[in-house]
């Protein structure tokens, strides 16, 4: 305005000028007025000058008149100066002429009509904005909108500053307005302009703007910042002031408006004499005087940081010291700390007049709620006192009265905050917390945004976390509990999240052990890895929980050996079971604890690859052979060196130590076959008769004979007592790597990169058996101590084990990254090591441990069923093998078993009951007989047919059988007589059982059909039929009021004895169920299916309780002991002993040891696993 006021003027002087000199040729204008009277121009000249004086008065930045309200202090302390302090706010004349200056400008960019005020935290930022500019701009009819402060919620802040000037507008209408559109604000002030206010200058005040990166997400700050650049576009007549922390600037220059922050104004600091009047001239209107020489004592303390906060705080103080109208003195200067002390000494006797309640550890839980981190920096936060507990109420207000929080209410809901954050610097304590608690802080603060969105949202479901964001909020949230710094906003978004992903987590967790299911004999170790990140990541469903238990079940993986840096190339066994010694291509061999796989000993000596590795007869040695061309002989207890047997002409491949100790024989790539004298180390005899490099050597158990492999398809036997081959073995099509022989001599297995295994009569060179299975190339192999299996390593990664009478598949040892190079298997033949190109050594036991309590196999075939003896500390067996054995419960360890004498059986024995006495087991037999043991031998009680089902009577004198002829017989044990036979099924009878009082038989077979008899009078009660096929076995509710039967139909079906009613169907098995059994109280059932698992169901509700177990192959029985275990038996040669409810954290343990790595990020990615665990 003054700017053209001054224009007009100018120009109308001109005028008057050029009228008063050029009365010639003047222009039509000045000949008007040369007509009027020169009184009434000079009239009109006067006016002009006047109304320039009276515009210069209203834009100059003369101070309003202060006049000081002597109910108020004088001095705010830590609290901003407010518009009503303007009487007392003194120190920044040239600040407010600055401000003012600008506000008049007319800029030509939108953007220098917003003024960021930058200055460090207690500058006086917000004071000199509040007291200082606004005051004047008000006099001046500037409508300013009350100072907004962003917090959380800018836009709510935003919308009730506007409301306050803005007519007839609802806060939530306009804050939702807000919202929807970045337009929104310039719309309301240009209604506002015709409200009246078309030509006033308008100022929006943000104080304290870094809340929005502190307290704000980025889309709430990105919207906020396009709403007030919207709105200057629109309105050249608006403008915005905020105060900033100049550490925050970058922040705000990396937003969606850089532009408004790139014309800051700096607030600096103040100079000594604008300090002596922010000192002397409140307290002058107060009547307060100061003693000599104490004000410079101030200013010279005033020389920190947080110089302003502290002064005023310390000023406060003194005035409330300091009677009214009397002179502060150095004495009660100093009784205050001074400026520096002040408030630490203030805030130290709050926690001492606390103290008697809570210690200084929660009343810094309590104050650090106040504290908000972004970055490295610190700033302060607003808290509500409605969410603050009693104990916290009770901190709070005790800081309130030591001037050191401040309260306010917003929206009626009153709120603190602290006075200034110079308490975060200048007391230790408070200081010292927030540095150790500053990264906790910052994920409170992301909690807080993140709650504040969904609660903006109207909490909805786009705006709940998920995978890794919902586990990286349960994490922290659990942290933030225990220091007390949870909020419930944040609580109910973690909570609500939970529980809507939960359902996501178990969708998750099922497809994980579907997965596992269907590919668990391929990748056992992915599978437990899997297995444990959904139960311990996901949910804990029934899917995973079978899945870990299957995953137990197919992993044999007992521990790993590492500690070399290259393949490692070959393995064996300690003769005495206690360690195993390795070779590798690193150079070294190293000797490991074979029972905790802790590295024991490297030997160091070799310059080249070491090769291969073996032991002497008595454990105590170790002969190694390298690409050196050396052999060399360790001690095994010390990994001393003890002879280097030098001599060969090229790389040393192989080296085998003589059962009676005496000699050590090598091969060689220049294809010679050394024996040495293993004392001595002297050469005593070579081998020629390989056409190629000679790779594998082993003894003959008896030491009469050796055997060596070659890459020229042959192996050789040698008889010792000369230098010439006495049987080379031809059949392979490529390499001969691996040899060994049987433990009785009588065979001899090689291994070649042909892919198969061939085993041979070493007498006559006859192949007796051709083994294949391997996808590639087959390393090495190694005889099972009972002669029965053969391992076997190949390029494929696998190891696998073989039957040596049939060369069926016994196992697939699944676990190396690449190919196996080396096999040994275990003294006691429980287990085999393994070596690979990975660097690793594996220990695998041959018939994994699962979930089960107790492990029972020994078994050369299948197990058809299994049964406790009546006091639960044996079990019996009955075997595809033809044998009965009869274990120790509690360790699995077999005591006896019931074969291979006079009476035994020649077939697959079908089944096993124990007598209740004890005393006796009966066996039924493909044999065509059913057997009674006592003391390990056996009578016939029946034969001419095939039994599969026998079961004794309650009191222990009868016998049911049941066989391929459909019929059922009852047996006087005692005089070894059948008393009655029941016929009426049409198929095989499969199963029999007594009722609990021996007054009834149930029977199934077949025929599809359960068929109940009344034992006295031999009749047929009742025909249970609805099975779609054949029923597979029966069992008593302790009640005898229903029998439980189960189906090659997959399921189990629940009669009513009287009625012959079908009262439930237990549906989920995934095959045919083979078994099932009720409890003794009466409570569950249980059930085995050839989908290999044992389940539990609830007998009164028919659901599904649990998966109790699960085998590598079919279930074949389940039998209950008194005390609630289940005993199972399976295909897969085993019987198991299991706990009905089992405890899932033991499994999680068991698991984790079997697993030697973590899933990688592709693996946890492609299962919708969070990417970190």
């Amino acid at each position: 305005m003054l700017q053209v006021t001054l224009v007009i003027t100018a120009s109308l002087l001109g005028i008057v000028t050029n009228y008063a000199t050029n009365s010639q040729r003047a222009p039509y204008v000045l000949k008007v007025l040369q007509g009027v009277a020169t009184p009434a121009i000079g009239v009109f000249i006067l006016a002009l000058i006047v109304g320039n004086v009276i515009v210069y008065r209203l834009e100059s930045p003369t101070a309003p008149k202060r006049v000081w309200d002597s109910r108020r202090t004088p001095y705010p302390g830590l609290d901003a100066y407010s518009e009503d302090d303007a009487p007392i706010f003194f120190g920044r004349d040239i600040q407010i002429a600055e401000l003012v200056r600008r506000s008049h400008e007319a800029p030509a960019r939108f953007a220098d009509r917003f003024i960021p005020l930058v200055g460090a935290s207690g500058s006086g930022k917000s004071s000199l904005i509040r007291a200082g500019l606004v005051p004047r701009l008000r006099e001046r009819r500037w409508t300013v909108f009350p100072v907004i402060v962003p917090g959380a919620d800018p836009m709510s802040a935003l919308a009730k500053a506007l409301s306050s000037v803005l007519p007839d507008v609802d806060v939530t209408d306009l804050q939702q307005r807000l919202r929807r559109s970045p337009q929104a604000l310039g719309a309301e002030l240009r209604r506002l302009r015709r409200g009246g206010q078309r030509f006033r200058r308008l100022l929006i005040v943000i104080d304290q703007m870094e809340e929005l990166i502190t307290l704000s997400g980025r889309s709430e700050r990105t919207l906020f910042l396009n709403i007030l650049a919207d709105a200057l576009r629109r309105d050249s007549r608006l403008w915005v002031l905020t105060t900033v922390r100049v550490e925050f600037l970058r922040d705000f220059l990396e937003t969606s408006h850089p532009e408004l922050f790139q014309s800051p104004m700096a607030i600096g600091t103040l100079g000594r004499t604008q300090l002596v009047q922010v000192i002397e001239r409140p307290g002058e209107l107060a009547g307060m005087s100061f003693a000599s020489g104490l004000v410079e004592e101030i200013i010279k303390e005033t020389g920190t940081v947080d110089a302003l906060p502290l002064l005023a705080y310390l000023l406060q103080e003194l005035y409330y010291t300091v009677s009214p109208a009397a002179v502060a003195t150095e004495e009660h200067y100093r009784a205050l700390g001074g400026v520096a002390g002040a408030l630490a000494r203030q805030a130290d006797q709050v926690v001492v007049e606390l103290r008697g309640d809570k210690g200084i550890d929660d009343v810094l839980k309590v104050l650090l709620k106040f504290v908000a981190v972004e970055g490295q920096e610190v700033a302060r936060r607003k808290v509500f006192l409605t969410g603050l507990s009693a104990e916290e109420r009770r901190v709070v207000d005790a800081f309130v009265d030591a001037r050191l929080l401040v309260t306010d209410v917003e929206e009626n809901r009153p709120s603190v905050h602290v006075a200034h954050e110079a308490l975060f610097r200048q007391w230790p304590p408070l200081r010292q917390e927030v540095e150790a608690r500053a990264e906790q802080l910052r994920q409170r603060a992301e909690l807080e945004r993140w709650a504040a969105d969904w609660f903006r949202s109207d909490r909805s479901g786009d705006y709940l976390l998920t995978g890794d964001r919902l586990v990286l909020a349960e994490r922290w949230l659990a942290g933030l509990e225990e220091t007390g710094q949870a909020s419930d906003p944040v609580r109910q978004l973690v909570d609500v999240s939970k529980r809507r992903d939960l359902a996501f987590l178990r969708r998750v967790s099922d497809g994980i052990g579907e997965h596992v299911l269907a590919n668990v004999e391929r990748y056992p170790e992915l599978s437990i890895l899997l297995s444990l990140a959904a139960l311990g990541e996901c949910a804990a469903t029934p899917a995973a929980q079978r899945a870990l238990m299957t995953a137990l079940a197919f992993s044999h993986l007992r521990t790993v050996l590492v500690g070399h840096t290259d393949t490692v190339r070959n393995l064996a066994w300690s003769p005495d079971g206690s360690k195993i010694a390795t070779a590798s291509r690193d150079g070294t061999a190293r000797i490991f604890d074979a029972v905790s796989g802790r590295g024991l000993l490297t030997l160091t000596g070799h310059t080249s690859m070491v090769e291969m590795v073996a032991w002497s007869p008595r454990s105590n040695r170790v002969a190694t052979a390298s690409r050196d061309r050396t052999v060399r002989v360790w001690d095994a207890h010390t990994g001393a060196q003890l002879d280097v047997l030098s001599g060969a002409g090229d790389v040393v491949r192989a080296v085998a130590w003589s059962p009676d100790g005496r000699w050590i024989a090598s091969a060689s790539r220049d294809l010679v076959v050394r024996i040495w004298d293993a004392y001595t180390g002297r050469l005593e005899q070579a081998l020629h008769g390989h056409r190629d490099n000679v790779l594998g050597i082993g003894w003959s158990p008896d030491g009469r004979r050796l055997a060596t492999a070659s890459h020229d398809r042959t192996a050789i036997i040698w008889d010792l007592d000369g230098s010439t081959p006495t049987r080379t073995l031809s059949g392979h099509t490529d390499f001969v790597e691996g040899l060994a022989w049987s433990p009785d001599g009588a065979e001899l297995a090689t291994s070649s990169g042909d892919h198969t295994i061939r085993i041979w009569d070493p007498d006559d060179g006859r192949e007796r058996l051709l083994i294949r299975g391997h996808a590639d190339q087959v390393w090495n192999v190694a005889w099972s101590p009972d002669g029965t299996r053969i391992a076997s390593v190949s390029t494929d990664r696998t190891a696998r084990v073989f039957d040596t009478r049939d060369a069926r598949l016994v196992a697939v040892l699944r676990g190396h990254d690449d190919t196996v190079w080396g096999v040994a298997w275990s003294p006691d033949g429980t287990a085999i090591a393994t070596g690979s190109e990975d660097s690793t050594a594996r220990i695998w036991n041959i018939v994994p441990q699962g979930a089960e309590d107790v492990l029972v196999h020994g078994h050369d075939e299948r197990v058809n069923q299994a049964t406790w003896s009546p006091d639960g500390s044996q079990v019996a067996t009955a075997s595809d093998d033809a044998s009965v054995g009869v274990w120790d419960a509690r360790t699995g360890r077999r005591t006896s078993v019931l074969s291979g004498g006079a009476g035994s059986h020649t077939d697959r024995v079908w089944a096993v009951a124990w007598s209740p006495s004890g005393s006796t087991i009966a066996t039924g037999s493909s044999d065509d007989t059913v057997r009674l043991w006592q003391d390990g031998s056996a009578v016939v009680l029946a034969e001419g047919v095939t039994v599969e089902a026998v079961h004794w009577s309650p009191d222990g004198t009868r016998l049911v059988t049941g066989g391929h002829d459909a019929l059922l017989r009852v047996w006087e044990v005692s005089e070894r007589v059948c008393t009655a036979t029941l016929s009426g099924h049409q198929d095989w009878v499969i199963s029999a059982a007594w009722s609990p009082s021996s007054r009834m038989i149930a029977s199934t077979s077949d025929d599809r059909t359960c068929r109940i008899w009344e034992v006295g009078s031999s009749d047929q009660l009742t025909v249970l039929r609805g099975h779609d096929n054949w029923v597979d076995d029966v069992s008593w509710s302790p009640d005898e009021r229903h029998v439980v039967t189960s189906s090659a139909d997959w399921t189990a079906r629940i009669w009513e004895v009287a009625t012959g009613r079908e009262v439930a169907i237990l549906r989920g098995h995934q095959g045919r169920v083979r078994t099932v059994a009720w409890s003794p109280d009466g409570t569950r059932i249980a059930t085995g299916s050839d989908d290999h698992t044992v389940r539990v169901w609830d007998a009164a509700s028919q659901e599904e309780v649990v998966v109790a177990g699960v085998h590598q192959d079919k279930v074949t029985s389940v039998d209950w002991s008194a005390d609630g275990r289940l005993l199972t038996a399976s295909f897969d040669g085993t019987a198991r002993i299991w706990r009905a409810e089992p405890d899932f954290d033991v499994l999680q343990a068991r698991a984790r040891n079997r697993v030697f790595r973590s899933l990688s990020a592709e693996e946890r990615r492609n299962h919708l696993l969070p990417s970190q665990p």
